[in-house]
Protein backbone atom coordinates (compact mmCIF):
# COMPACT_ATOMS: atom_id res chain seq x y z
CA UNK A 1 0.00 0.00 0.00
CA UNK A 2 1.14 3.43 -0.61
CA UNK A 3 2.78 5.87 2.19
CA UNK A 4 3.64 8.64 0.18
CA UNK A 5 0.47 10.53 -0.07
CA UNK A 6 -0.04 10.29 3.98
CA UNK A 7 0.16 12.29 6.89
CA UNK A 8 0.30 10.23 9.82
CA UNK A 9 -0.99 12.02 13.31
CA UNK A 10 0.10 10.07 16.43
CA UNK A 11 -1.60 11.31 19.36
CA UNK A 12 -0.95 10.07 22.99
CA UNK A 13 -3.93 10.08 24.80
CA UNK A 14 -4.20 9.56 28.63
CA UNK A 15 -6.36 10.72 31.32
CA UNK A 16 -4.34 14.05 31.71
CA UNK A 17 -2.66 14.28 28.95
CA UNK A 18 -2.21 14.33 25.23
CA UNK A 19 0.82 14.81 22.64
CA UNK A 20 0.11 14.93 19.11
CA UNK A 21 3.21 13.91 16.13
CA UNK A 22 3.03 14.62 12.40
CA UNK A 23 5.01 12.33 9.88
CA UNK A 24 4.83 12.18 6.28
CA UNK A 25 7.33 9.99 4.17
CA UNK A 26 10.62 12.08 3.66
CA UNK A 27 11.14 13.56 6.97
CA UNK A 28 13.85 12.49 9.13
CA UNK A 29 11.63 12.11 12.21
CA UNK A 30 8.08 13.02 13.15
CA UNK A 31 7.37 16.44 14.38
CA UNK A 32 6.00 16.40 17.71
CA UNK A 33 4.09 19.51 18.20
CA UNK A 34 4.50 22.25 21.00
CA UNK A 35 1.85 24.05 22.21
CA UNK A 36 4.39 27.46 22.89
CA UNK A 37 6.49 28.26 19.79
CA UNK A 38 9.94 27.70 20.27
CA UNK A 39 9.93 25.28 23.39
CA UNK A 40 9.25 21.79 23.88
CA UNK A 41 5.79 22.00 25.63
CA UNK A 42 4.09 18.72 24.25
CA UNK A 43 2.00 18.24 27.24
CA UNK A 44 -1.51 19.49 26.24
CA UNK A 45 -4.30 18.80 29.13
CA UNK A 46 -7.20 16.87 28.31
CA UNK A 47 -9.51 18.95 29.35
CA UNK A 48 -12.52 21.20 27.93
CA UNK A 49 -13.94 24.77 29.06
CA UNK A 50 -17.10 25.36 27.51
CA UNK A 51 -18.35 28.87 27.81
CA UNK A 52 -22.11 29.98 28.53
CA UNK A 53 -21.54 31.51 25.05
CA UNK A 54 -20.60 28.28 23.78
CA UNK A 55 -17.21 28.82 22.62
CA UNK A 56 -14.60 26.33 23.62
CA UNK A 57 -10.86 26.48 25.19
CA UNK A 58 -8.79 23.30 25.06
CA UNK A 59 -6.09 22.04 26.74
CA UNK A 60 -4.01 24.79 29.00
CA UNK A 61 -6.66 27.43 27.99
CA UNK A 62 -9.47 25.13 29.81
CA UNK A 63 -7.41 24.63 32.81
CA UNK A 64 -6.58 28.62 33.45
CA UNK A 65 -10.65 28.72 33.37
CA UNK A 66 -11.48 25.63 35.47
CA UNK A 67 -12.92 28.34 38.14
CA UNK A 68 -15.01 30.17 35.94
CA UNK A 69 -18.63 30.49 37.14
CA UNK A 70 -19.66 31.52 33.53
CA UNK A 71 -18.83 28.12 31.91
CA UNK A 72 -18.55 24.43 32.49
CA UNK A 73 -15.20 22.65 33.04
CA UNK A 74 -14.69 19.54 31.74
CA UNK A 75 -11.11 17.06 32.62
CA UNK A 76 -10.39 13.90 33.14
CA UNK A 77 -12.28 13.09 29.48
CA UNK A 78 -10.66 9.95 28.27
CA UNK A 79 -11.28 8.27 31.86
CA UNK A 80 -15.06 9.53 31.85
CA UNK A 81 -15.95 8.47 27.98
CA UNK A 82 -14.69 5.15 28.62
CA UNK A 83 -17.95 4.80 31.31
CA UNK A 84 -21.14 3.41 28.94
CA UNK A 85 -23.18 5.72 28.16
CA UNK A 86 -21.21 8.51 29.55
CA UNK A 87 -22.74 10.06 26.10
CA UNK A 88 -21.53 14.13 27.35
CA UNK A 89 -17.81 12.68 28.04
CA UNK A 90 -17.65 10.86 24.91
CA UNK A 91 -18.30 13.76 22.83
CA UNK A 92 -16.47 16.28 24.75
CA UNK A 93 -13.39 13.56 24.00
CA UNK A 94 -14.62 13.51 20.54
CA UNK A 95 -13.99 17.52 20.57
CA UNK A 96 -10.92 17.34 22.14
CA UNK A 97 -9.48 14.94 19.55
CA UNK A 98 -10.87 17.43 16.70
CA UNK A 99 -8.84 20.05 17.81
CA UNK A 100 -5.56 17.85 18.52
CA UNK A 101 -5.97 16.77 14.91
CA UNK A 102 -6.21 20.71 13.71
CA UNK A 103 -2.42 20.74 14.13
CA UNK A 104 -2.29 18.38 10.77
CA UNK A 105 -3.38 21.54 8.80
CA UNK A 106 0.14 22.81 8.91
CA UNK A 107 0.93 20.81 6.31
CA UNK A 108 -2.46 21.16 4.23
CA UNK A 109 -0.51 22.39 1.39
CA UNK A 110 1.03 18.99 0.79
CA UNK A 111 -2.50 17.21 0.11
CA UNK A 112 -1.85 14.47 2.12
CA UNK A 113 -4.33 12.18 3.03
CA UNK A 114 -4.51 11.76 7.15
CA UNK A 115 -4.06 8.43 8.80
CA UNK A 116 -4.74 8.62 12.22
CA UNK A 117 -2.78 6.81 14.87
CA UNK A 118 -4.30 6.78 19.03
CA UNK A 119 -2.10 5.20 21.80
CA UNK A 120 -3.43 4.74 24.88
CA UNK A 121 -1.74 3.15 28.24
CA UNK A 122 -3.79 -0.38 27.96
CA UNK A 123 -6.23 -1.71 26.03
CA UNK A 124 -9.20 -2.76 27.15
CA UNK A 125 -12.69 -4.04 25.67
CA UNK A 126 -14.45 -0.34 26.79
CA UNK A 127 -11.36 1.33 25.23
CA UNK A 128 -11.69 -0.41 21.72
CA UNK A 129 -15.46 0.25 21.75
CA UNK A 130 -15.07 3.62 22.48
CA UNK A 131 -12.73 4.36 19.75
CA UNK A 132 -14.60 2.53 17.18
CA UNK A 133 -17.55 4.88 17.74
CA UNK A 134 -14.76 8.02 18.08
CA UNK A 135 -13.22 6.69 14.71
CA UNK A 136 -17.02 6.70 12.99
CA UNK A 137 -17.47 10.69 14.49
CA UNK A 138 -14.42 12.03 13.15
CA UNK A 139 -14.60 10.58 9.92
CA UNK A 140 -12.03 8.00 9.35
CA UNK A 141 -12.15 5.01 7.63
CA UNK A 142 -11.02 1.59 9.11
CA UNK A 143 -8.10 1.78 6.40
CA UNK A 144 -7.14 5.14 7.69
CA UNK A 145 -6.98 4.50 11.64
CA UNK A 146 -5.17 2.20 14.03
CA UNK A 147 -5.48 2.38 17.58
CA UNK A 148 -2.54 0.45 20.23
CA UNK A 149 -1.71 0.44 23.49
CA UNK A 150 1.27 2.25 24.71
CA UNK A 151 4.05 -1.24 24.78
CA UNK A 152 3.43 -1.24 20.64
CA UNK A 153 3.69 2.14 20.77
CA UNK A 154 7.12 2.20 22.04
CA UNK A 155 8.12 -1.00 19.92
CA UNK A 156 7.63 0.95 17.20
CA UNK A 157 9.53 3.68 18.11
CA UNK A 158 12.21 1.05 18.94
CA UNK A 159 12.89 -1.00 15.89
CA UNK A 160 12.72 2.53 13.42
CA UNK A 161 16.06 3.26 15.68
CA UNK A 162 19.44 1.89 14.72
CA UNK A 163 19.77 -1.56 14.91
CA UNK A 164 22.49 -0.84 17.49
CA UNK A 165 19.84 -0.20 20.26
CA UNK A 166 17.88 -3.53 20.09
CA UNK A 167 21.11 -5.48 20.08
CA UNK A 168 19.64 -7.08 22.57
CA UNK A 169 16.55 -6.54 24.90
CA UNK A 170 15.45 -2.82 25.11
CA UNK A 171 14.22 -1.27 28.62
CA UNK A 172 11.83 1.92 28.97
CA UNK A 173 10.72 3.45 32.35
CA UNK A 174 7.84 5.83 32.57
CA UNK A 175 8.12 8.18 35.56
CA UNK A 176 5.12 10.96 35.83
CA UNK A 177 2.11 10.64 37.96
CA UNK A 178 4.19 9.18 41.32
CA UNK A 179 4.64 5.79 40.12
CA UNK A 180 7.47 4.02 37.98
CA UNK A 181 6.34 1.84 34.87
CA UNK A 182 8.57 -0.78 33.12
CA UNK A 183 8.36 -2.04 29.91
CA UNK A 184 10.78 -4.29 28.65
CA UNK A 185 11.09 -5.67 24.80
CA UNK A 186 12.03 -8.93 23.95
CA UNK A 187 12.91 -10.27 20.43
CA UNK A 188 13.26 -14.12 19.41
CA UNK A 189 16.37 -14.88 18.26
CA UNK A 190 15.16 -17.79 15.42
CA UNK A 191 13.42 -16.92 11.94
CA UNK A 192 14.44 -13.93 9.82
CA UNK A 193 11.01 -12.19 11.20
CA UNK A 194 11.71 -11.90 14.73
CA UNK A 195 8.53 -11.81 17.07
CA UNK A 196 9.03 -9.11 19.92
CA UNK A 197 6.88 -9.70 23.53
CA UNK A 198 6.64 -7.23 25.96
CA UNK A 199 7.36 -7.58 29.95
CA UNK A 200 5.63 -4.86 32.19
CA UNK A 201 5.95 -4.10 35.99
CA UNK A 202 5.82 -1.31 38.30
CA UNK A 203 6.74 0.27 41.43
CA UNK A 204 5.46 3.10 43.91
CA UNK A 205 7.67 5.98 43.96
CA UNK A 206 6.99 6.90 48.14
CA UNK A 207 6.09 10.54 48.22
CA UNK A 208 8.31 11.27 50.64
CA UNK A 209 11.05 10.97 48.40
CA UNK A 210 10.38 13.52 46.28
CA UNK A 211 12.29 16.51 46.02
CA UNK A 212 15.09 14.35 48.09
CA UNK A 213 17.69 13.81 44.85
CA UNK A 214 19.88 11.46 46.66
CA UNK A 215 17.28 9.23 48.21
CA UNK A 216 15.53 9.32 45.39
CA UNK A 217 18.70 8.45 43.27
CA UNK A 218 19.55 5.67 45.56
CA UNK A 219 15.98 4.32 45.41
CA UNK A 220 15.60 4.06 41.68
CA UNK A 221 19.03 2.82 41.76
CA UNK A 222 17.74 -0.57 43.21
CA UNK A 223 14.70 -0.37 41.00
CA UNK A 224 16.95 -0.80 38.14
CA UNK A 225 18.94 -3.49 39.41
CA UNK A 226 16.00 -5.39 40.45
CA UNK A 227 14.68 -4.88 36.73
CA UNK A 228 17.65 -5.76 34.88
CA UNK A 229 18.45 -8.98 36.76
CA UNK A 230 18.77 -11.89 34.41
CA UNK A 231 18.32 -9.72 31.18
CA UNK A 232 20.97 -8.27 28.86
CA UNK A 233 20.13 -4.84 28.02
CA UNK A 234 21.48 -2.73 25.19
CA UNK A 235 18.96 0.14 25.17
CA UNK A 236 17.39 2.35 27.80
CA UNK A 237 14.94 4.84 27.62
CA UNK A 238 13.85 7.36 30.00
CA UNK A 239 10.31 8.66 29.54
CA UNK A 240 8.42 11.48 31.70
CA UNK A 241 8.46 14.50 33.43
CA UNK A 242 9.81 12.70 36.83
CA UNK A 243 13.36 12.54 35.53
CA UNK A 244 13.92 16.04 35.47
CA UNK A 245 15.82 17.80 37.73
CA UNK A 246 19.20 16.12 37.73
CA UNK A 247 19.03 14.02 40.41
CA UNK A 248 20.25 10.68 38.64
CA UNK A 249 24.11 9.99 39.18
CA UNK A 250 23.96 6.74 41.34
CA UNK A 251 21.02 5.12 38.66
CA UNK A 252 23.17 6.52 35.51
CA UNK A 253 25.89 3.99 36.80
CA UNK A 254 24.05 0.88 38.15
CA UNK A 255 23.11 1.16 34.22
CA UNK A 256 26.20 0.37 33.63
CA UNK A 257 28.72 0.12 29.81
CA UNK A 258 27.50 -1.32 26.65
CA UNK A 259 23.86 0.13 26.85
CA UNK A 260 22.51 3.26 24.13
CA UNK A 261 20.92 5.40 27.17
CA UNK A 262 18.18 8.38 25.80
CA UNK A 263 15.64 10.50 27.70
CA UNK A 264 12.43 12.11 26.61
CA UNK A 265 8.88 12.49 27.02
CA UNK A 266 7.13 12.15 23.19
CA UNK A 267 8.01 8.97 22.56
CA UNK A 268 4.81 7.15 22.53
CA UNK A 269 3.64 9.59 20.17
CA UNK A 270 6.24 9.55 17.81
CA UNK A 271 5.53 5.66 18.06
CA UNK A 272 2.24 6.16 16.98
CA UNK A 273 3.10 8.07 13.84
CA UNK A 274 5.71 5.14 13.00
CA UNK A 275 3.41 2.53 13.42
CA UNK A 276 0.81 4.00 11.37
CA UNK A 277 3.58 3.94 8.78
CA UNK A 278 4.40 0.88 9.60
CA UNK A 279 0.94 -0.66 9.32
CA UNK A 280 1.25 0.35 5.88
CA UNK A 281 4.22 -1.69 4.85
CA UNK A 282 4.39 -4.41 7.19
CA UNK A 283 6.44 -6.62 4.61
CA UNK A 284 9.75 -4.62 4.77
CA UNK A 285 10.22 -4.80 8.96
CA UNK A 286 12.77 -7.72 10.10
CA UNK A 287 10.48 -7.50 13.62
CA UNK A 288 6.74 -7.88 14.46
CA UNK A 289 4.76 -7.00 17.84
CA UNK A 290 2.87 -9.76 19.71
CA UNK A 291 0.58 -9.53 22.14
CA UNK A 292 -2.98 -11.00 23.32
CA UNK A 293 -4.85 -8.26 20.99
CA UNK A 294 -2.80 -9.59 17.97
CA UNK A 295 -4.38 -12.37 15.67
CA UNK A 296 -2.26 -15.22 15.92
CA UNK A 297 -2.86 -16.57 12.55
CA UNK A 298 -4.21 -15.37 9.24
CA UNK A 299 -7.23 -17.27 7.51
CA UNK A 300 -7.29 -17.40 3.19
CA UNK A 301 -10.78 -18.80 1.12
CA UNK A 302 -9.26 -20.35 -2.14
CA UNK A 303 -11.84 -18.92 -5.07
CA UNK A 304 -12.00 -19.14 -8.62
CA UNK A 305 -11.23 -15.96 -10.53
CA UNK A 306 -11.62 -15.66 -14.26
CA UNK A 307 -10.91 -19.29 -13.84
CA UNK A 308 -7.88 -19.22 -12.03
CA UNK A 309 -7.35 -20.55 -8.30
CA UNK A 310 -6.54 -17.66 -5.69
CA UNK A 311 -6.63 -16.81 -2.54
CA UNK A 312 -8.73 -14.30 -0.67
CA UNK A 313 -7.04 -13.08 2.61
CA UNK A 314 -10.09 -13.32 5.56
CA UNK A 315 -7.53 -12.54 8.26
CA UNK A 316 -4.47 -11.25 9.12
CA UNK A 317 -1.71 -12.36 10.96
CA UNK A 318 -0.69 -9.54 13.35
CA UNK A 319 -3.84 -7.37 12.83
CA UNK A 320 -5.58 -6.26 16.21
CA UNK A 321 -8.12 -9.18 16.27
CA UNK A 322 -10.66 -5.86 16.93
CA UNK A 323 -10.17 -4.27 13.75
CA UNK A 324 -13.02 -4.55 10.80
CA UNK A 325 -12.65 -7.34 8.28
CA UNK A 326 -13.35 -6.89 5.49
CA UNK A 327 -16.28 -8.10 3.59
CA UNK A 328 -15.92 -10.45 0.19
CA UNK A 329 -18.50 -11.45 -2.37
CA UNK A 330 -18.77 -14.24 -4.75
CA UNK A 331 -21.23 -16.71 -6.88
CA UNK A 332 -21.73 -19.94 -5.91
CA UNK A 333 -20.57 -21.96 -8.37
CA UNK A 334 -22.73 -25.40 -7.30
CA UNK A 335 -19.93 -26.59 -5.21
CA UNK A 336 -21.29 -26.80 -1.59
CA UNK A 337 -17.57 -27.41 -0.06
CA UNK A 338 -16.05 -24.25 1.22
CA UNK A 339 -12.07 -24.45 1.98
CA UNK A 340 -10.19 -22.29 3.88
CA UNK A 341 -6.54 -22.38 4.72
CA UNK A 342 -4.75 -21.43 8.02
CA UNK A 343 -1.66 -20.33 8.70
CA UNK A 344 -0.51 -20.04 12.37
CA UNK A 345 2.03 -17.92 13.84
CA UNK A 346 5.41 -19.84 14.08
CA UNK A 347 4.75 -22.41 11.86
CA UNK A 348 5.46 -22.65 8.24
CA UNK A 349 3.35 -25.24 6.93
CA UNK A 350 -0.65 -24.70 6.80
CA UNK A 351 -3.96 -26.86 7.25
CA UNK A 352 -6.98 -26.90 4.75
CA UNK A 353 -10.39 -27.23 6.79
CA UNK A 354 -13.56 -27.89 4.37
CA UNK A 355 -17.22 -26.16 5.39
CA UNK A 356 -20.52 -27.21 4.13
CA UNK A 357 -23.04 -25.25 2.64
CA UNK A 358 -25.61 -27.36 3.84
CA UNK A 359 -29.44 -26.50 2.23
CA UNK A 360 -28.34 -24.15 -0.25
CA UNK A 361 -31.42 -22.25 -2.22
CA UNK A 362 -32.50 -24.15 -5.24
CA UNK A 363 -31.74 -21.93 -8.13
CA UNK A 364 -29.99 -22.00 -11.77
CA UNK A 365 -26.22 -22.21 -11.96
CA UNK A 366 -24.09 -18.99 -10.52
CA UNK A 367 -27.78 -17.28 -9.27
CA UNK A 368 -26.29 -17.32 -5.73
CA UNK A 369 -24.49 -13.88 -4.53
CA UNK A 370 -23.08 -14.96 -1.49
CA UNK A 371 -20.92 -12.63 1.08
CA UNK A 372 -18.26 -14.05 3.61
CA UNK A 373 -16.44 -12.66 6.36
CA UNK A 374 -14.39 -13.15 9.47
CA UNK A 375 -15.48 -12.06 12.96
CA UNK A 376 -12.56 -12.35 15.13
CA UNK A 377 -13.51 -13.16 19.00
CA UNK A 378 -9.96 -12.70 20.11
CA UNK A 379 -7.03 -13.34 18.98
CA UNK A 380 -7.47 -16.99 18.58
CA UNK A 381 -10.83 -17.67 17.69
CA UNK A 382 -12.94 -16.69 15.10
CA UNK A 383 -16.19 -17.23 13.27
CA UNK A 384 -16.91 -17.29 9.61
CA UNK A 385 -20.05 -16.04 8.54
CA UNK A 386 -21.46 -16.77 5.20
CA UNK A 387 -24.71 -14.74 3.92
CA UNK A 388 -27.15 -15.72 0.94
CA UNK A 389 -26.47 -11.86 -0.27
CA UNK A 390 -29.28 -12.54 -3.03
CA UNK A 391 -28.93 -12.10 -6.80
CA UNK A 392 -30.22 -8.16 -7.88
CA UNK A 393 -33.55 -8.02 -8.14
CA UNK A 394 -33.52 -11.71 -9.88
CA UNK A 395 -33.80 -13.23 -6.26
CA UNK A 396 -34.25 -12.19 -2.71
CA UNK A 397 -32.14 -13.46 -0.10
CA UNK A 398 -32.97 -16.70 1.24
CA UNK A 399 -32.37 -14.92 4.78
CA UNK A 400 -29.41 -18.37 4.99
CA UNK A 401 -26.32 -17.60 7.38
CA UNK A 402 -24.09 -20.61 7.57
CA UNK A 403 -21.49 -19.62 10.64
CA UNK A 404 -18.13 -22.00 10.92
CA UNK A 405 -15.75 -21.29 13.64
CA UNK A 406 -12.33 -21.89 13.26
CA UNK A 407 -9.07 -21.70 16.09
CA UNK A 408 -6.22 -20.17 14.81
Amino acid sequence: METNNKLFIGIDLNNMRAMVSLYFEGMQEPETVSTIPGEEHFRIPTAIFCSDHGKYFYGDEAVKRRNDPDGTYFSNLYEEALIEDNVVYRNMLVQFLRRLIRFSERYGEYGLEPFLSVTVPDLSEEAVSLFEIIRAELGYSIENFQLMDYSESFFAYVYQQDASVYTHDVVMFDYERGDISFLLLHADTLGEMKRVTAVKDNWDFPGYLEGEKAAMDEFFSNIILEAFEKNIISGVYFVGDGFDGGWMNASLRVIGPNKRVFKGKNLYTVGACYAGYRSLIPDTWTHYYDCPYKLQGEISLQVLENGESTFLRLVQLGANWFSPTKKYFFLYDGNQTMEVWIRVRQRIDARMEAFTLEFMPERAPRSIRLSIQAFPINGREVVLKVIDDGFGELYESSGKVWEFPILL
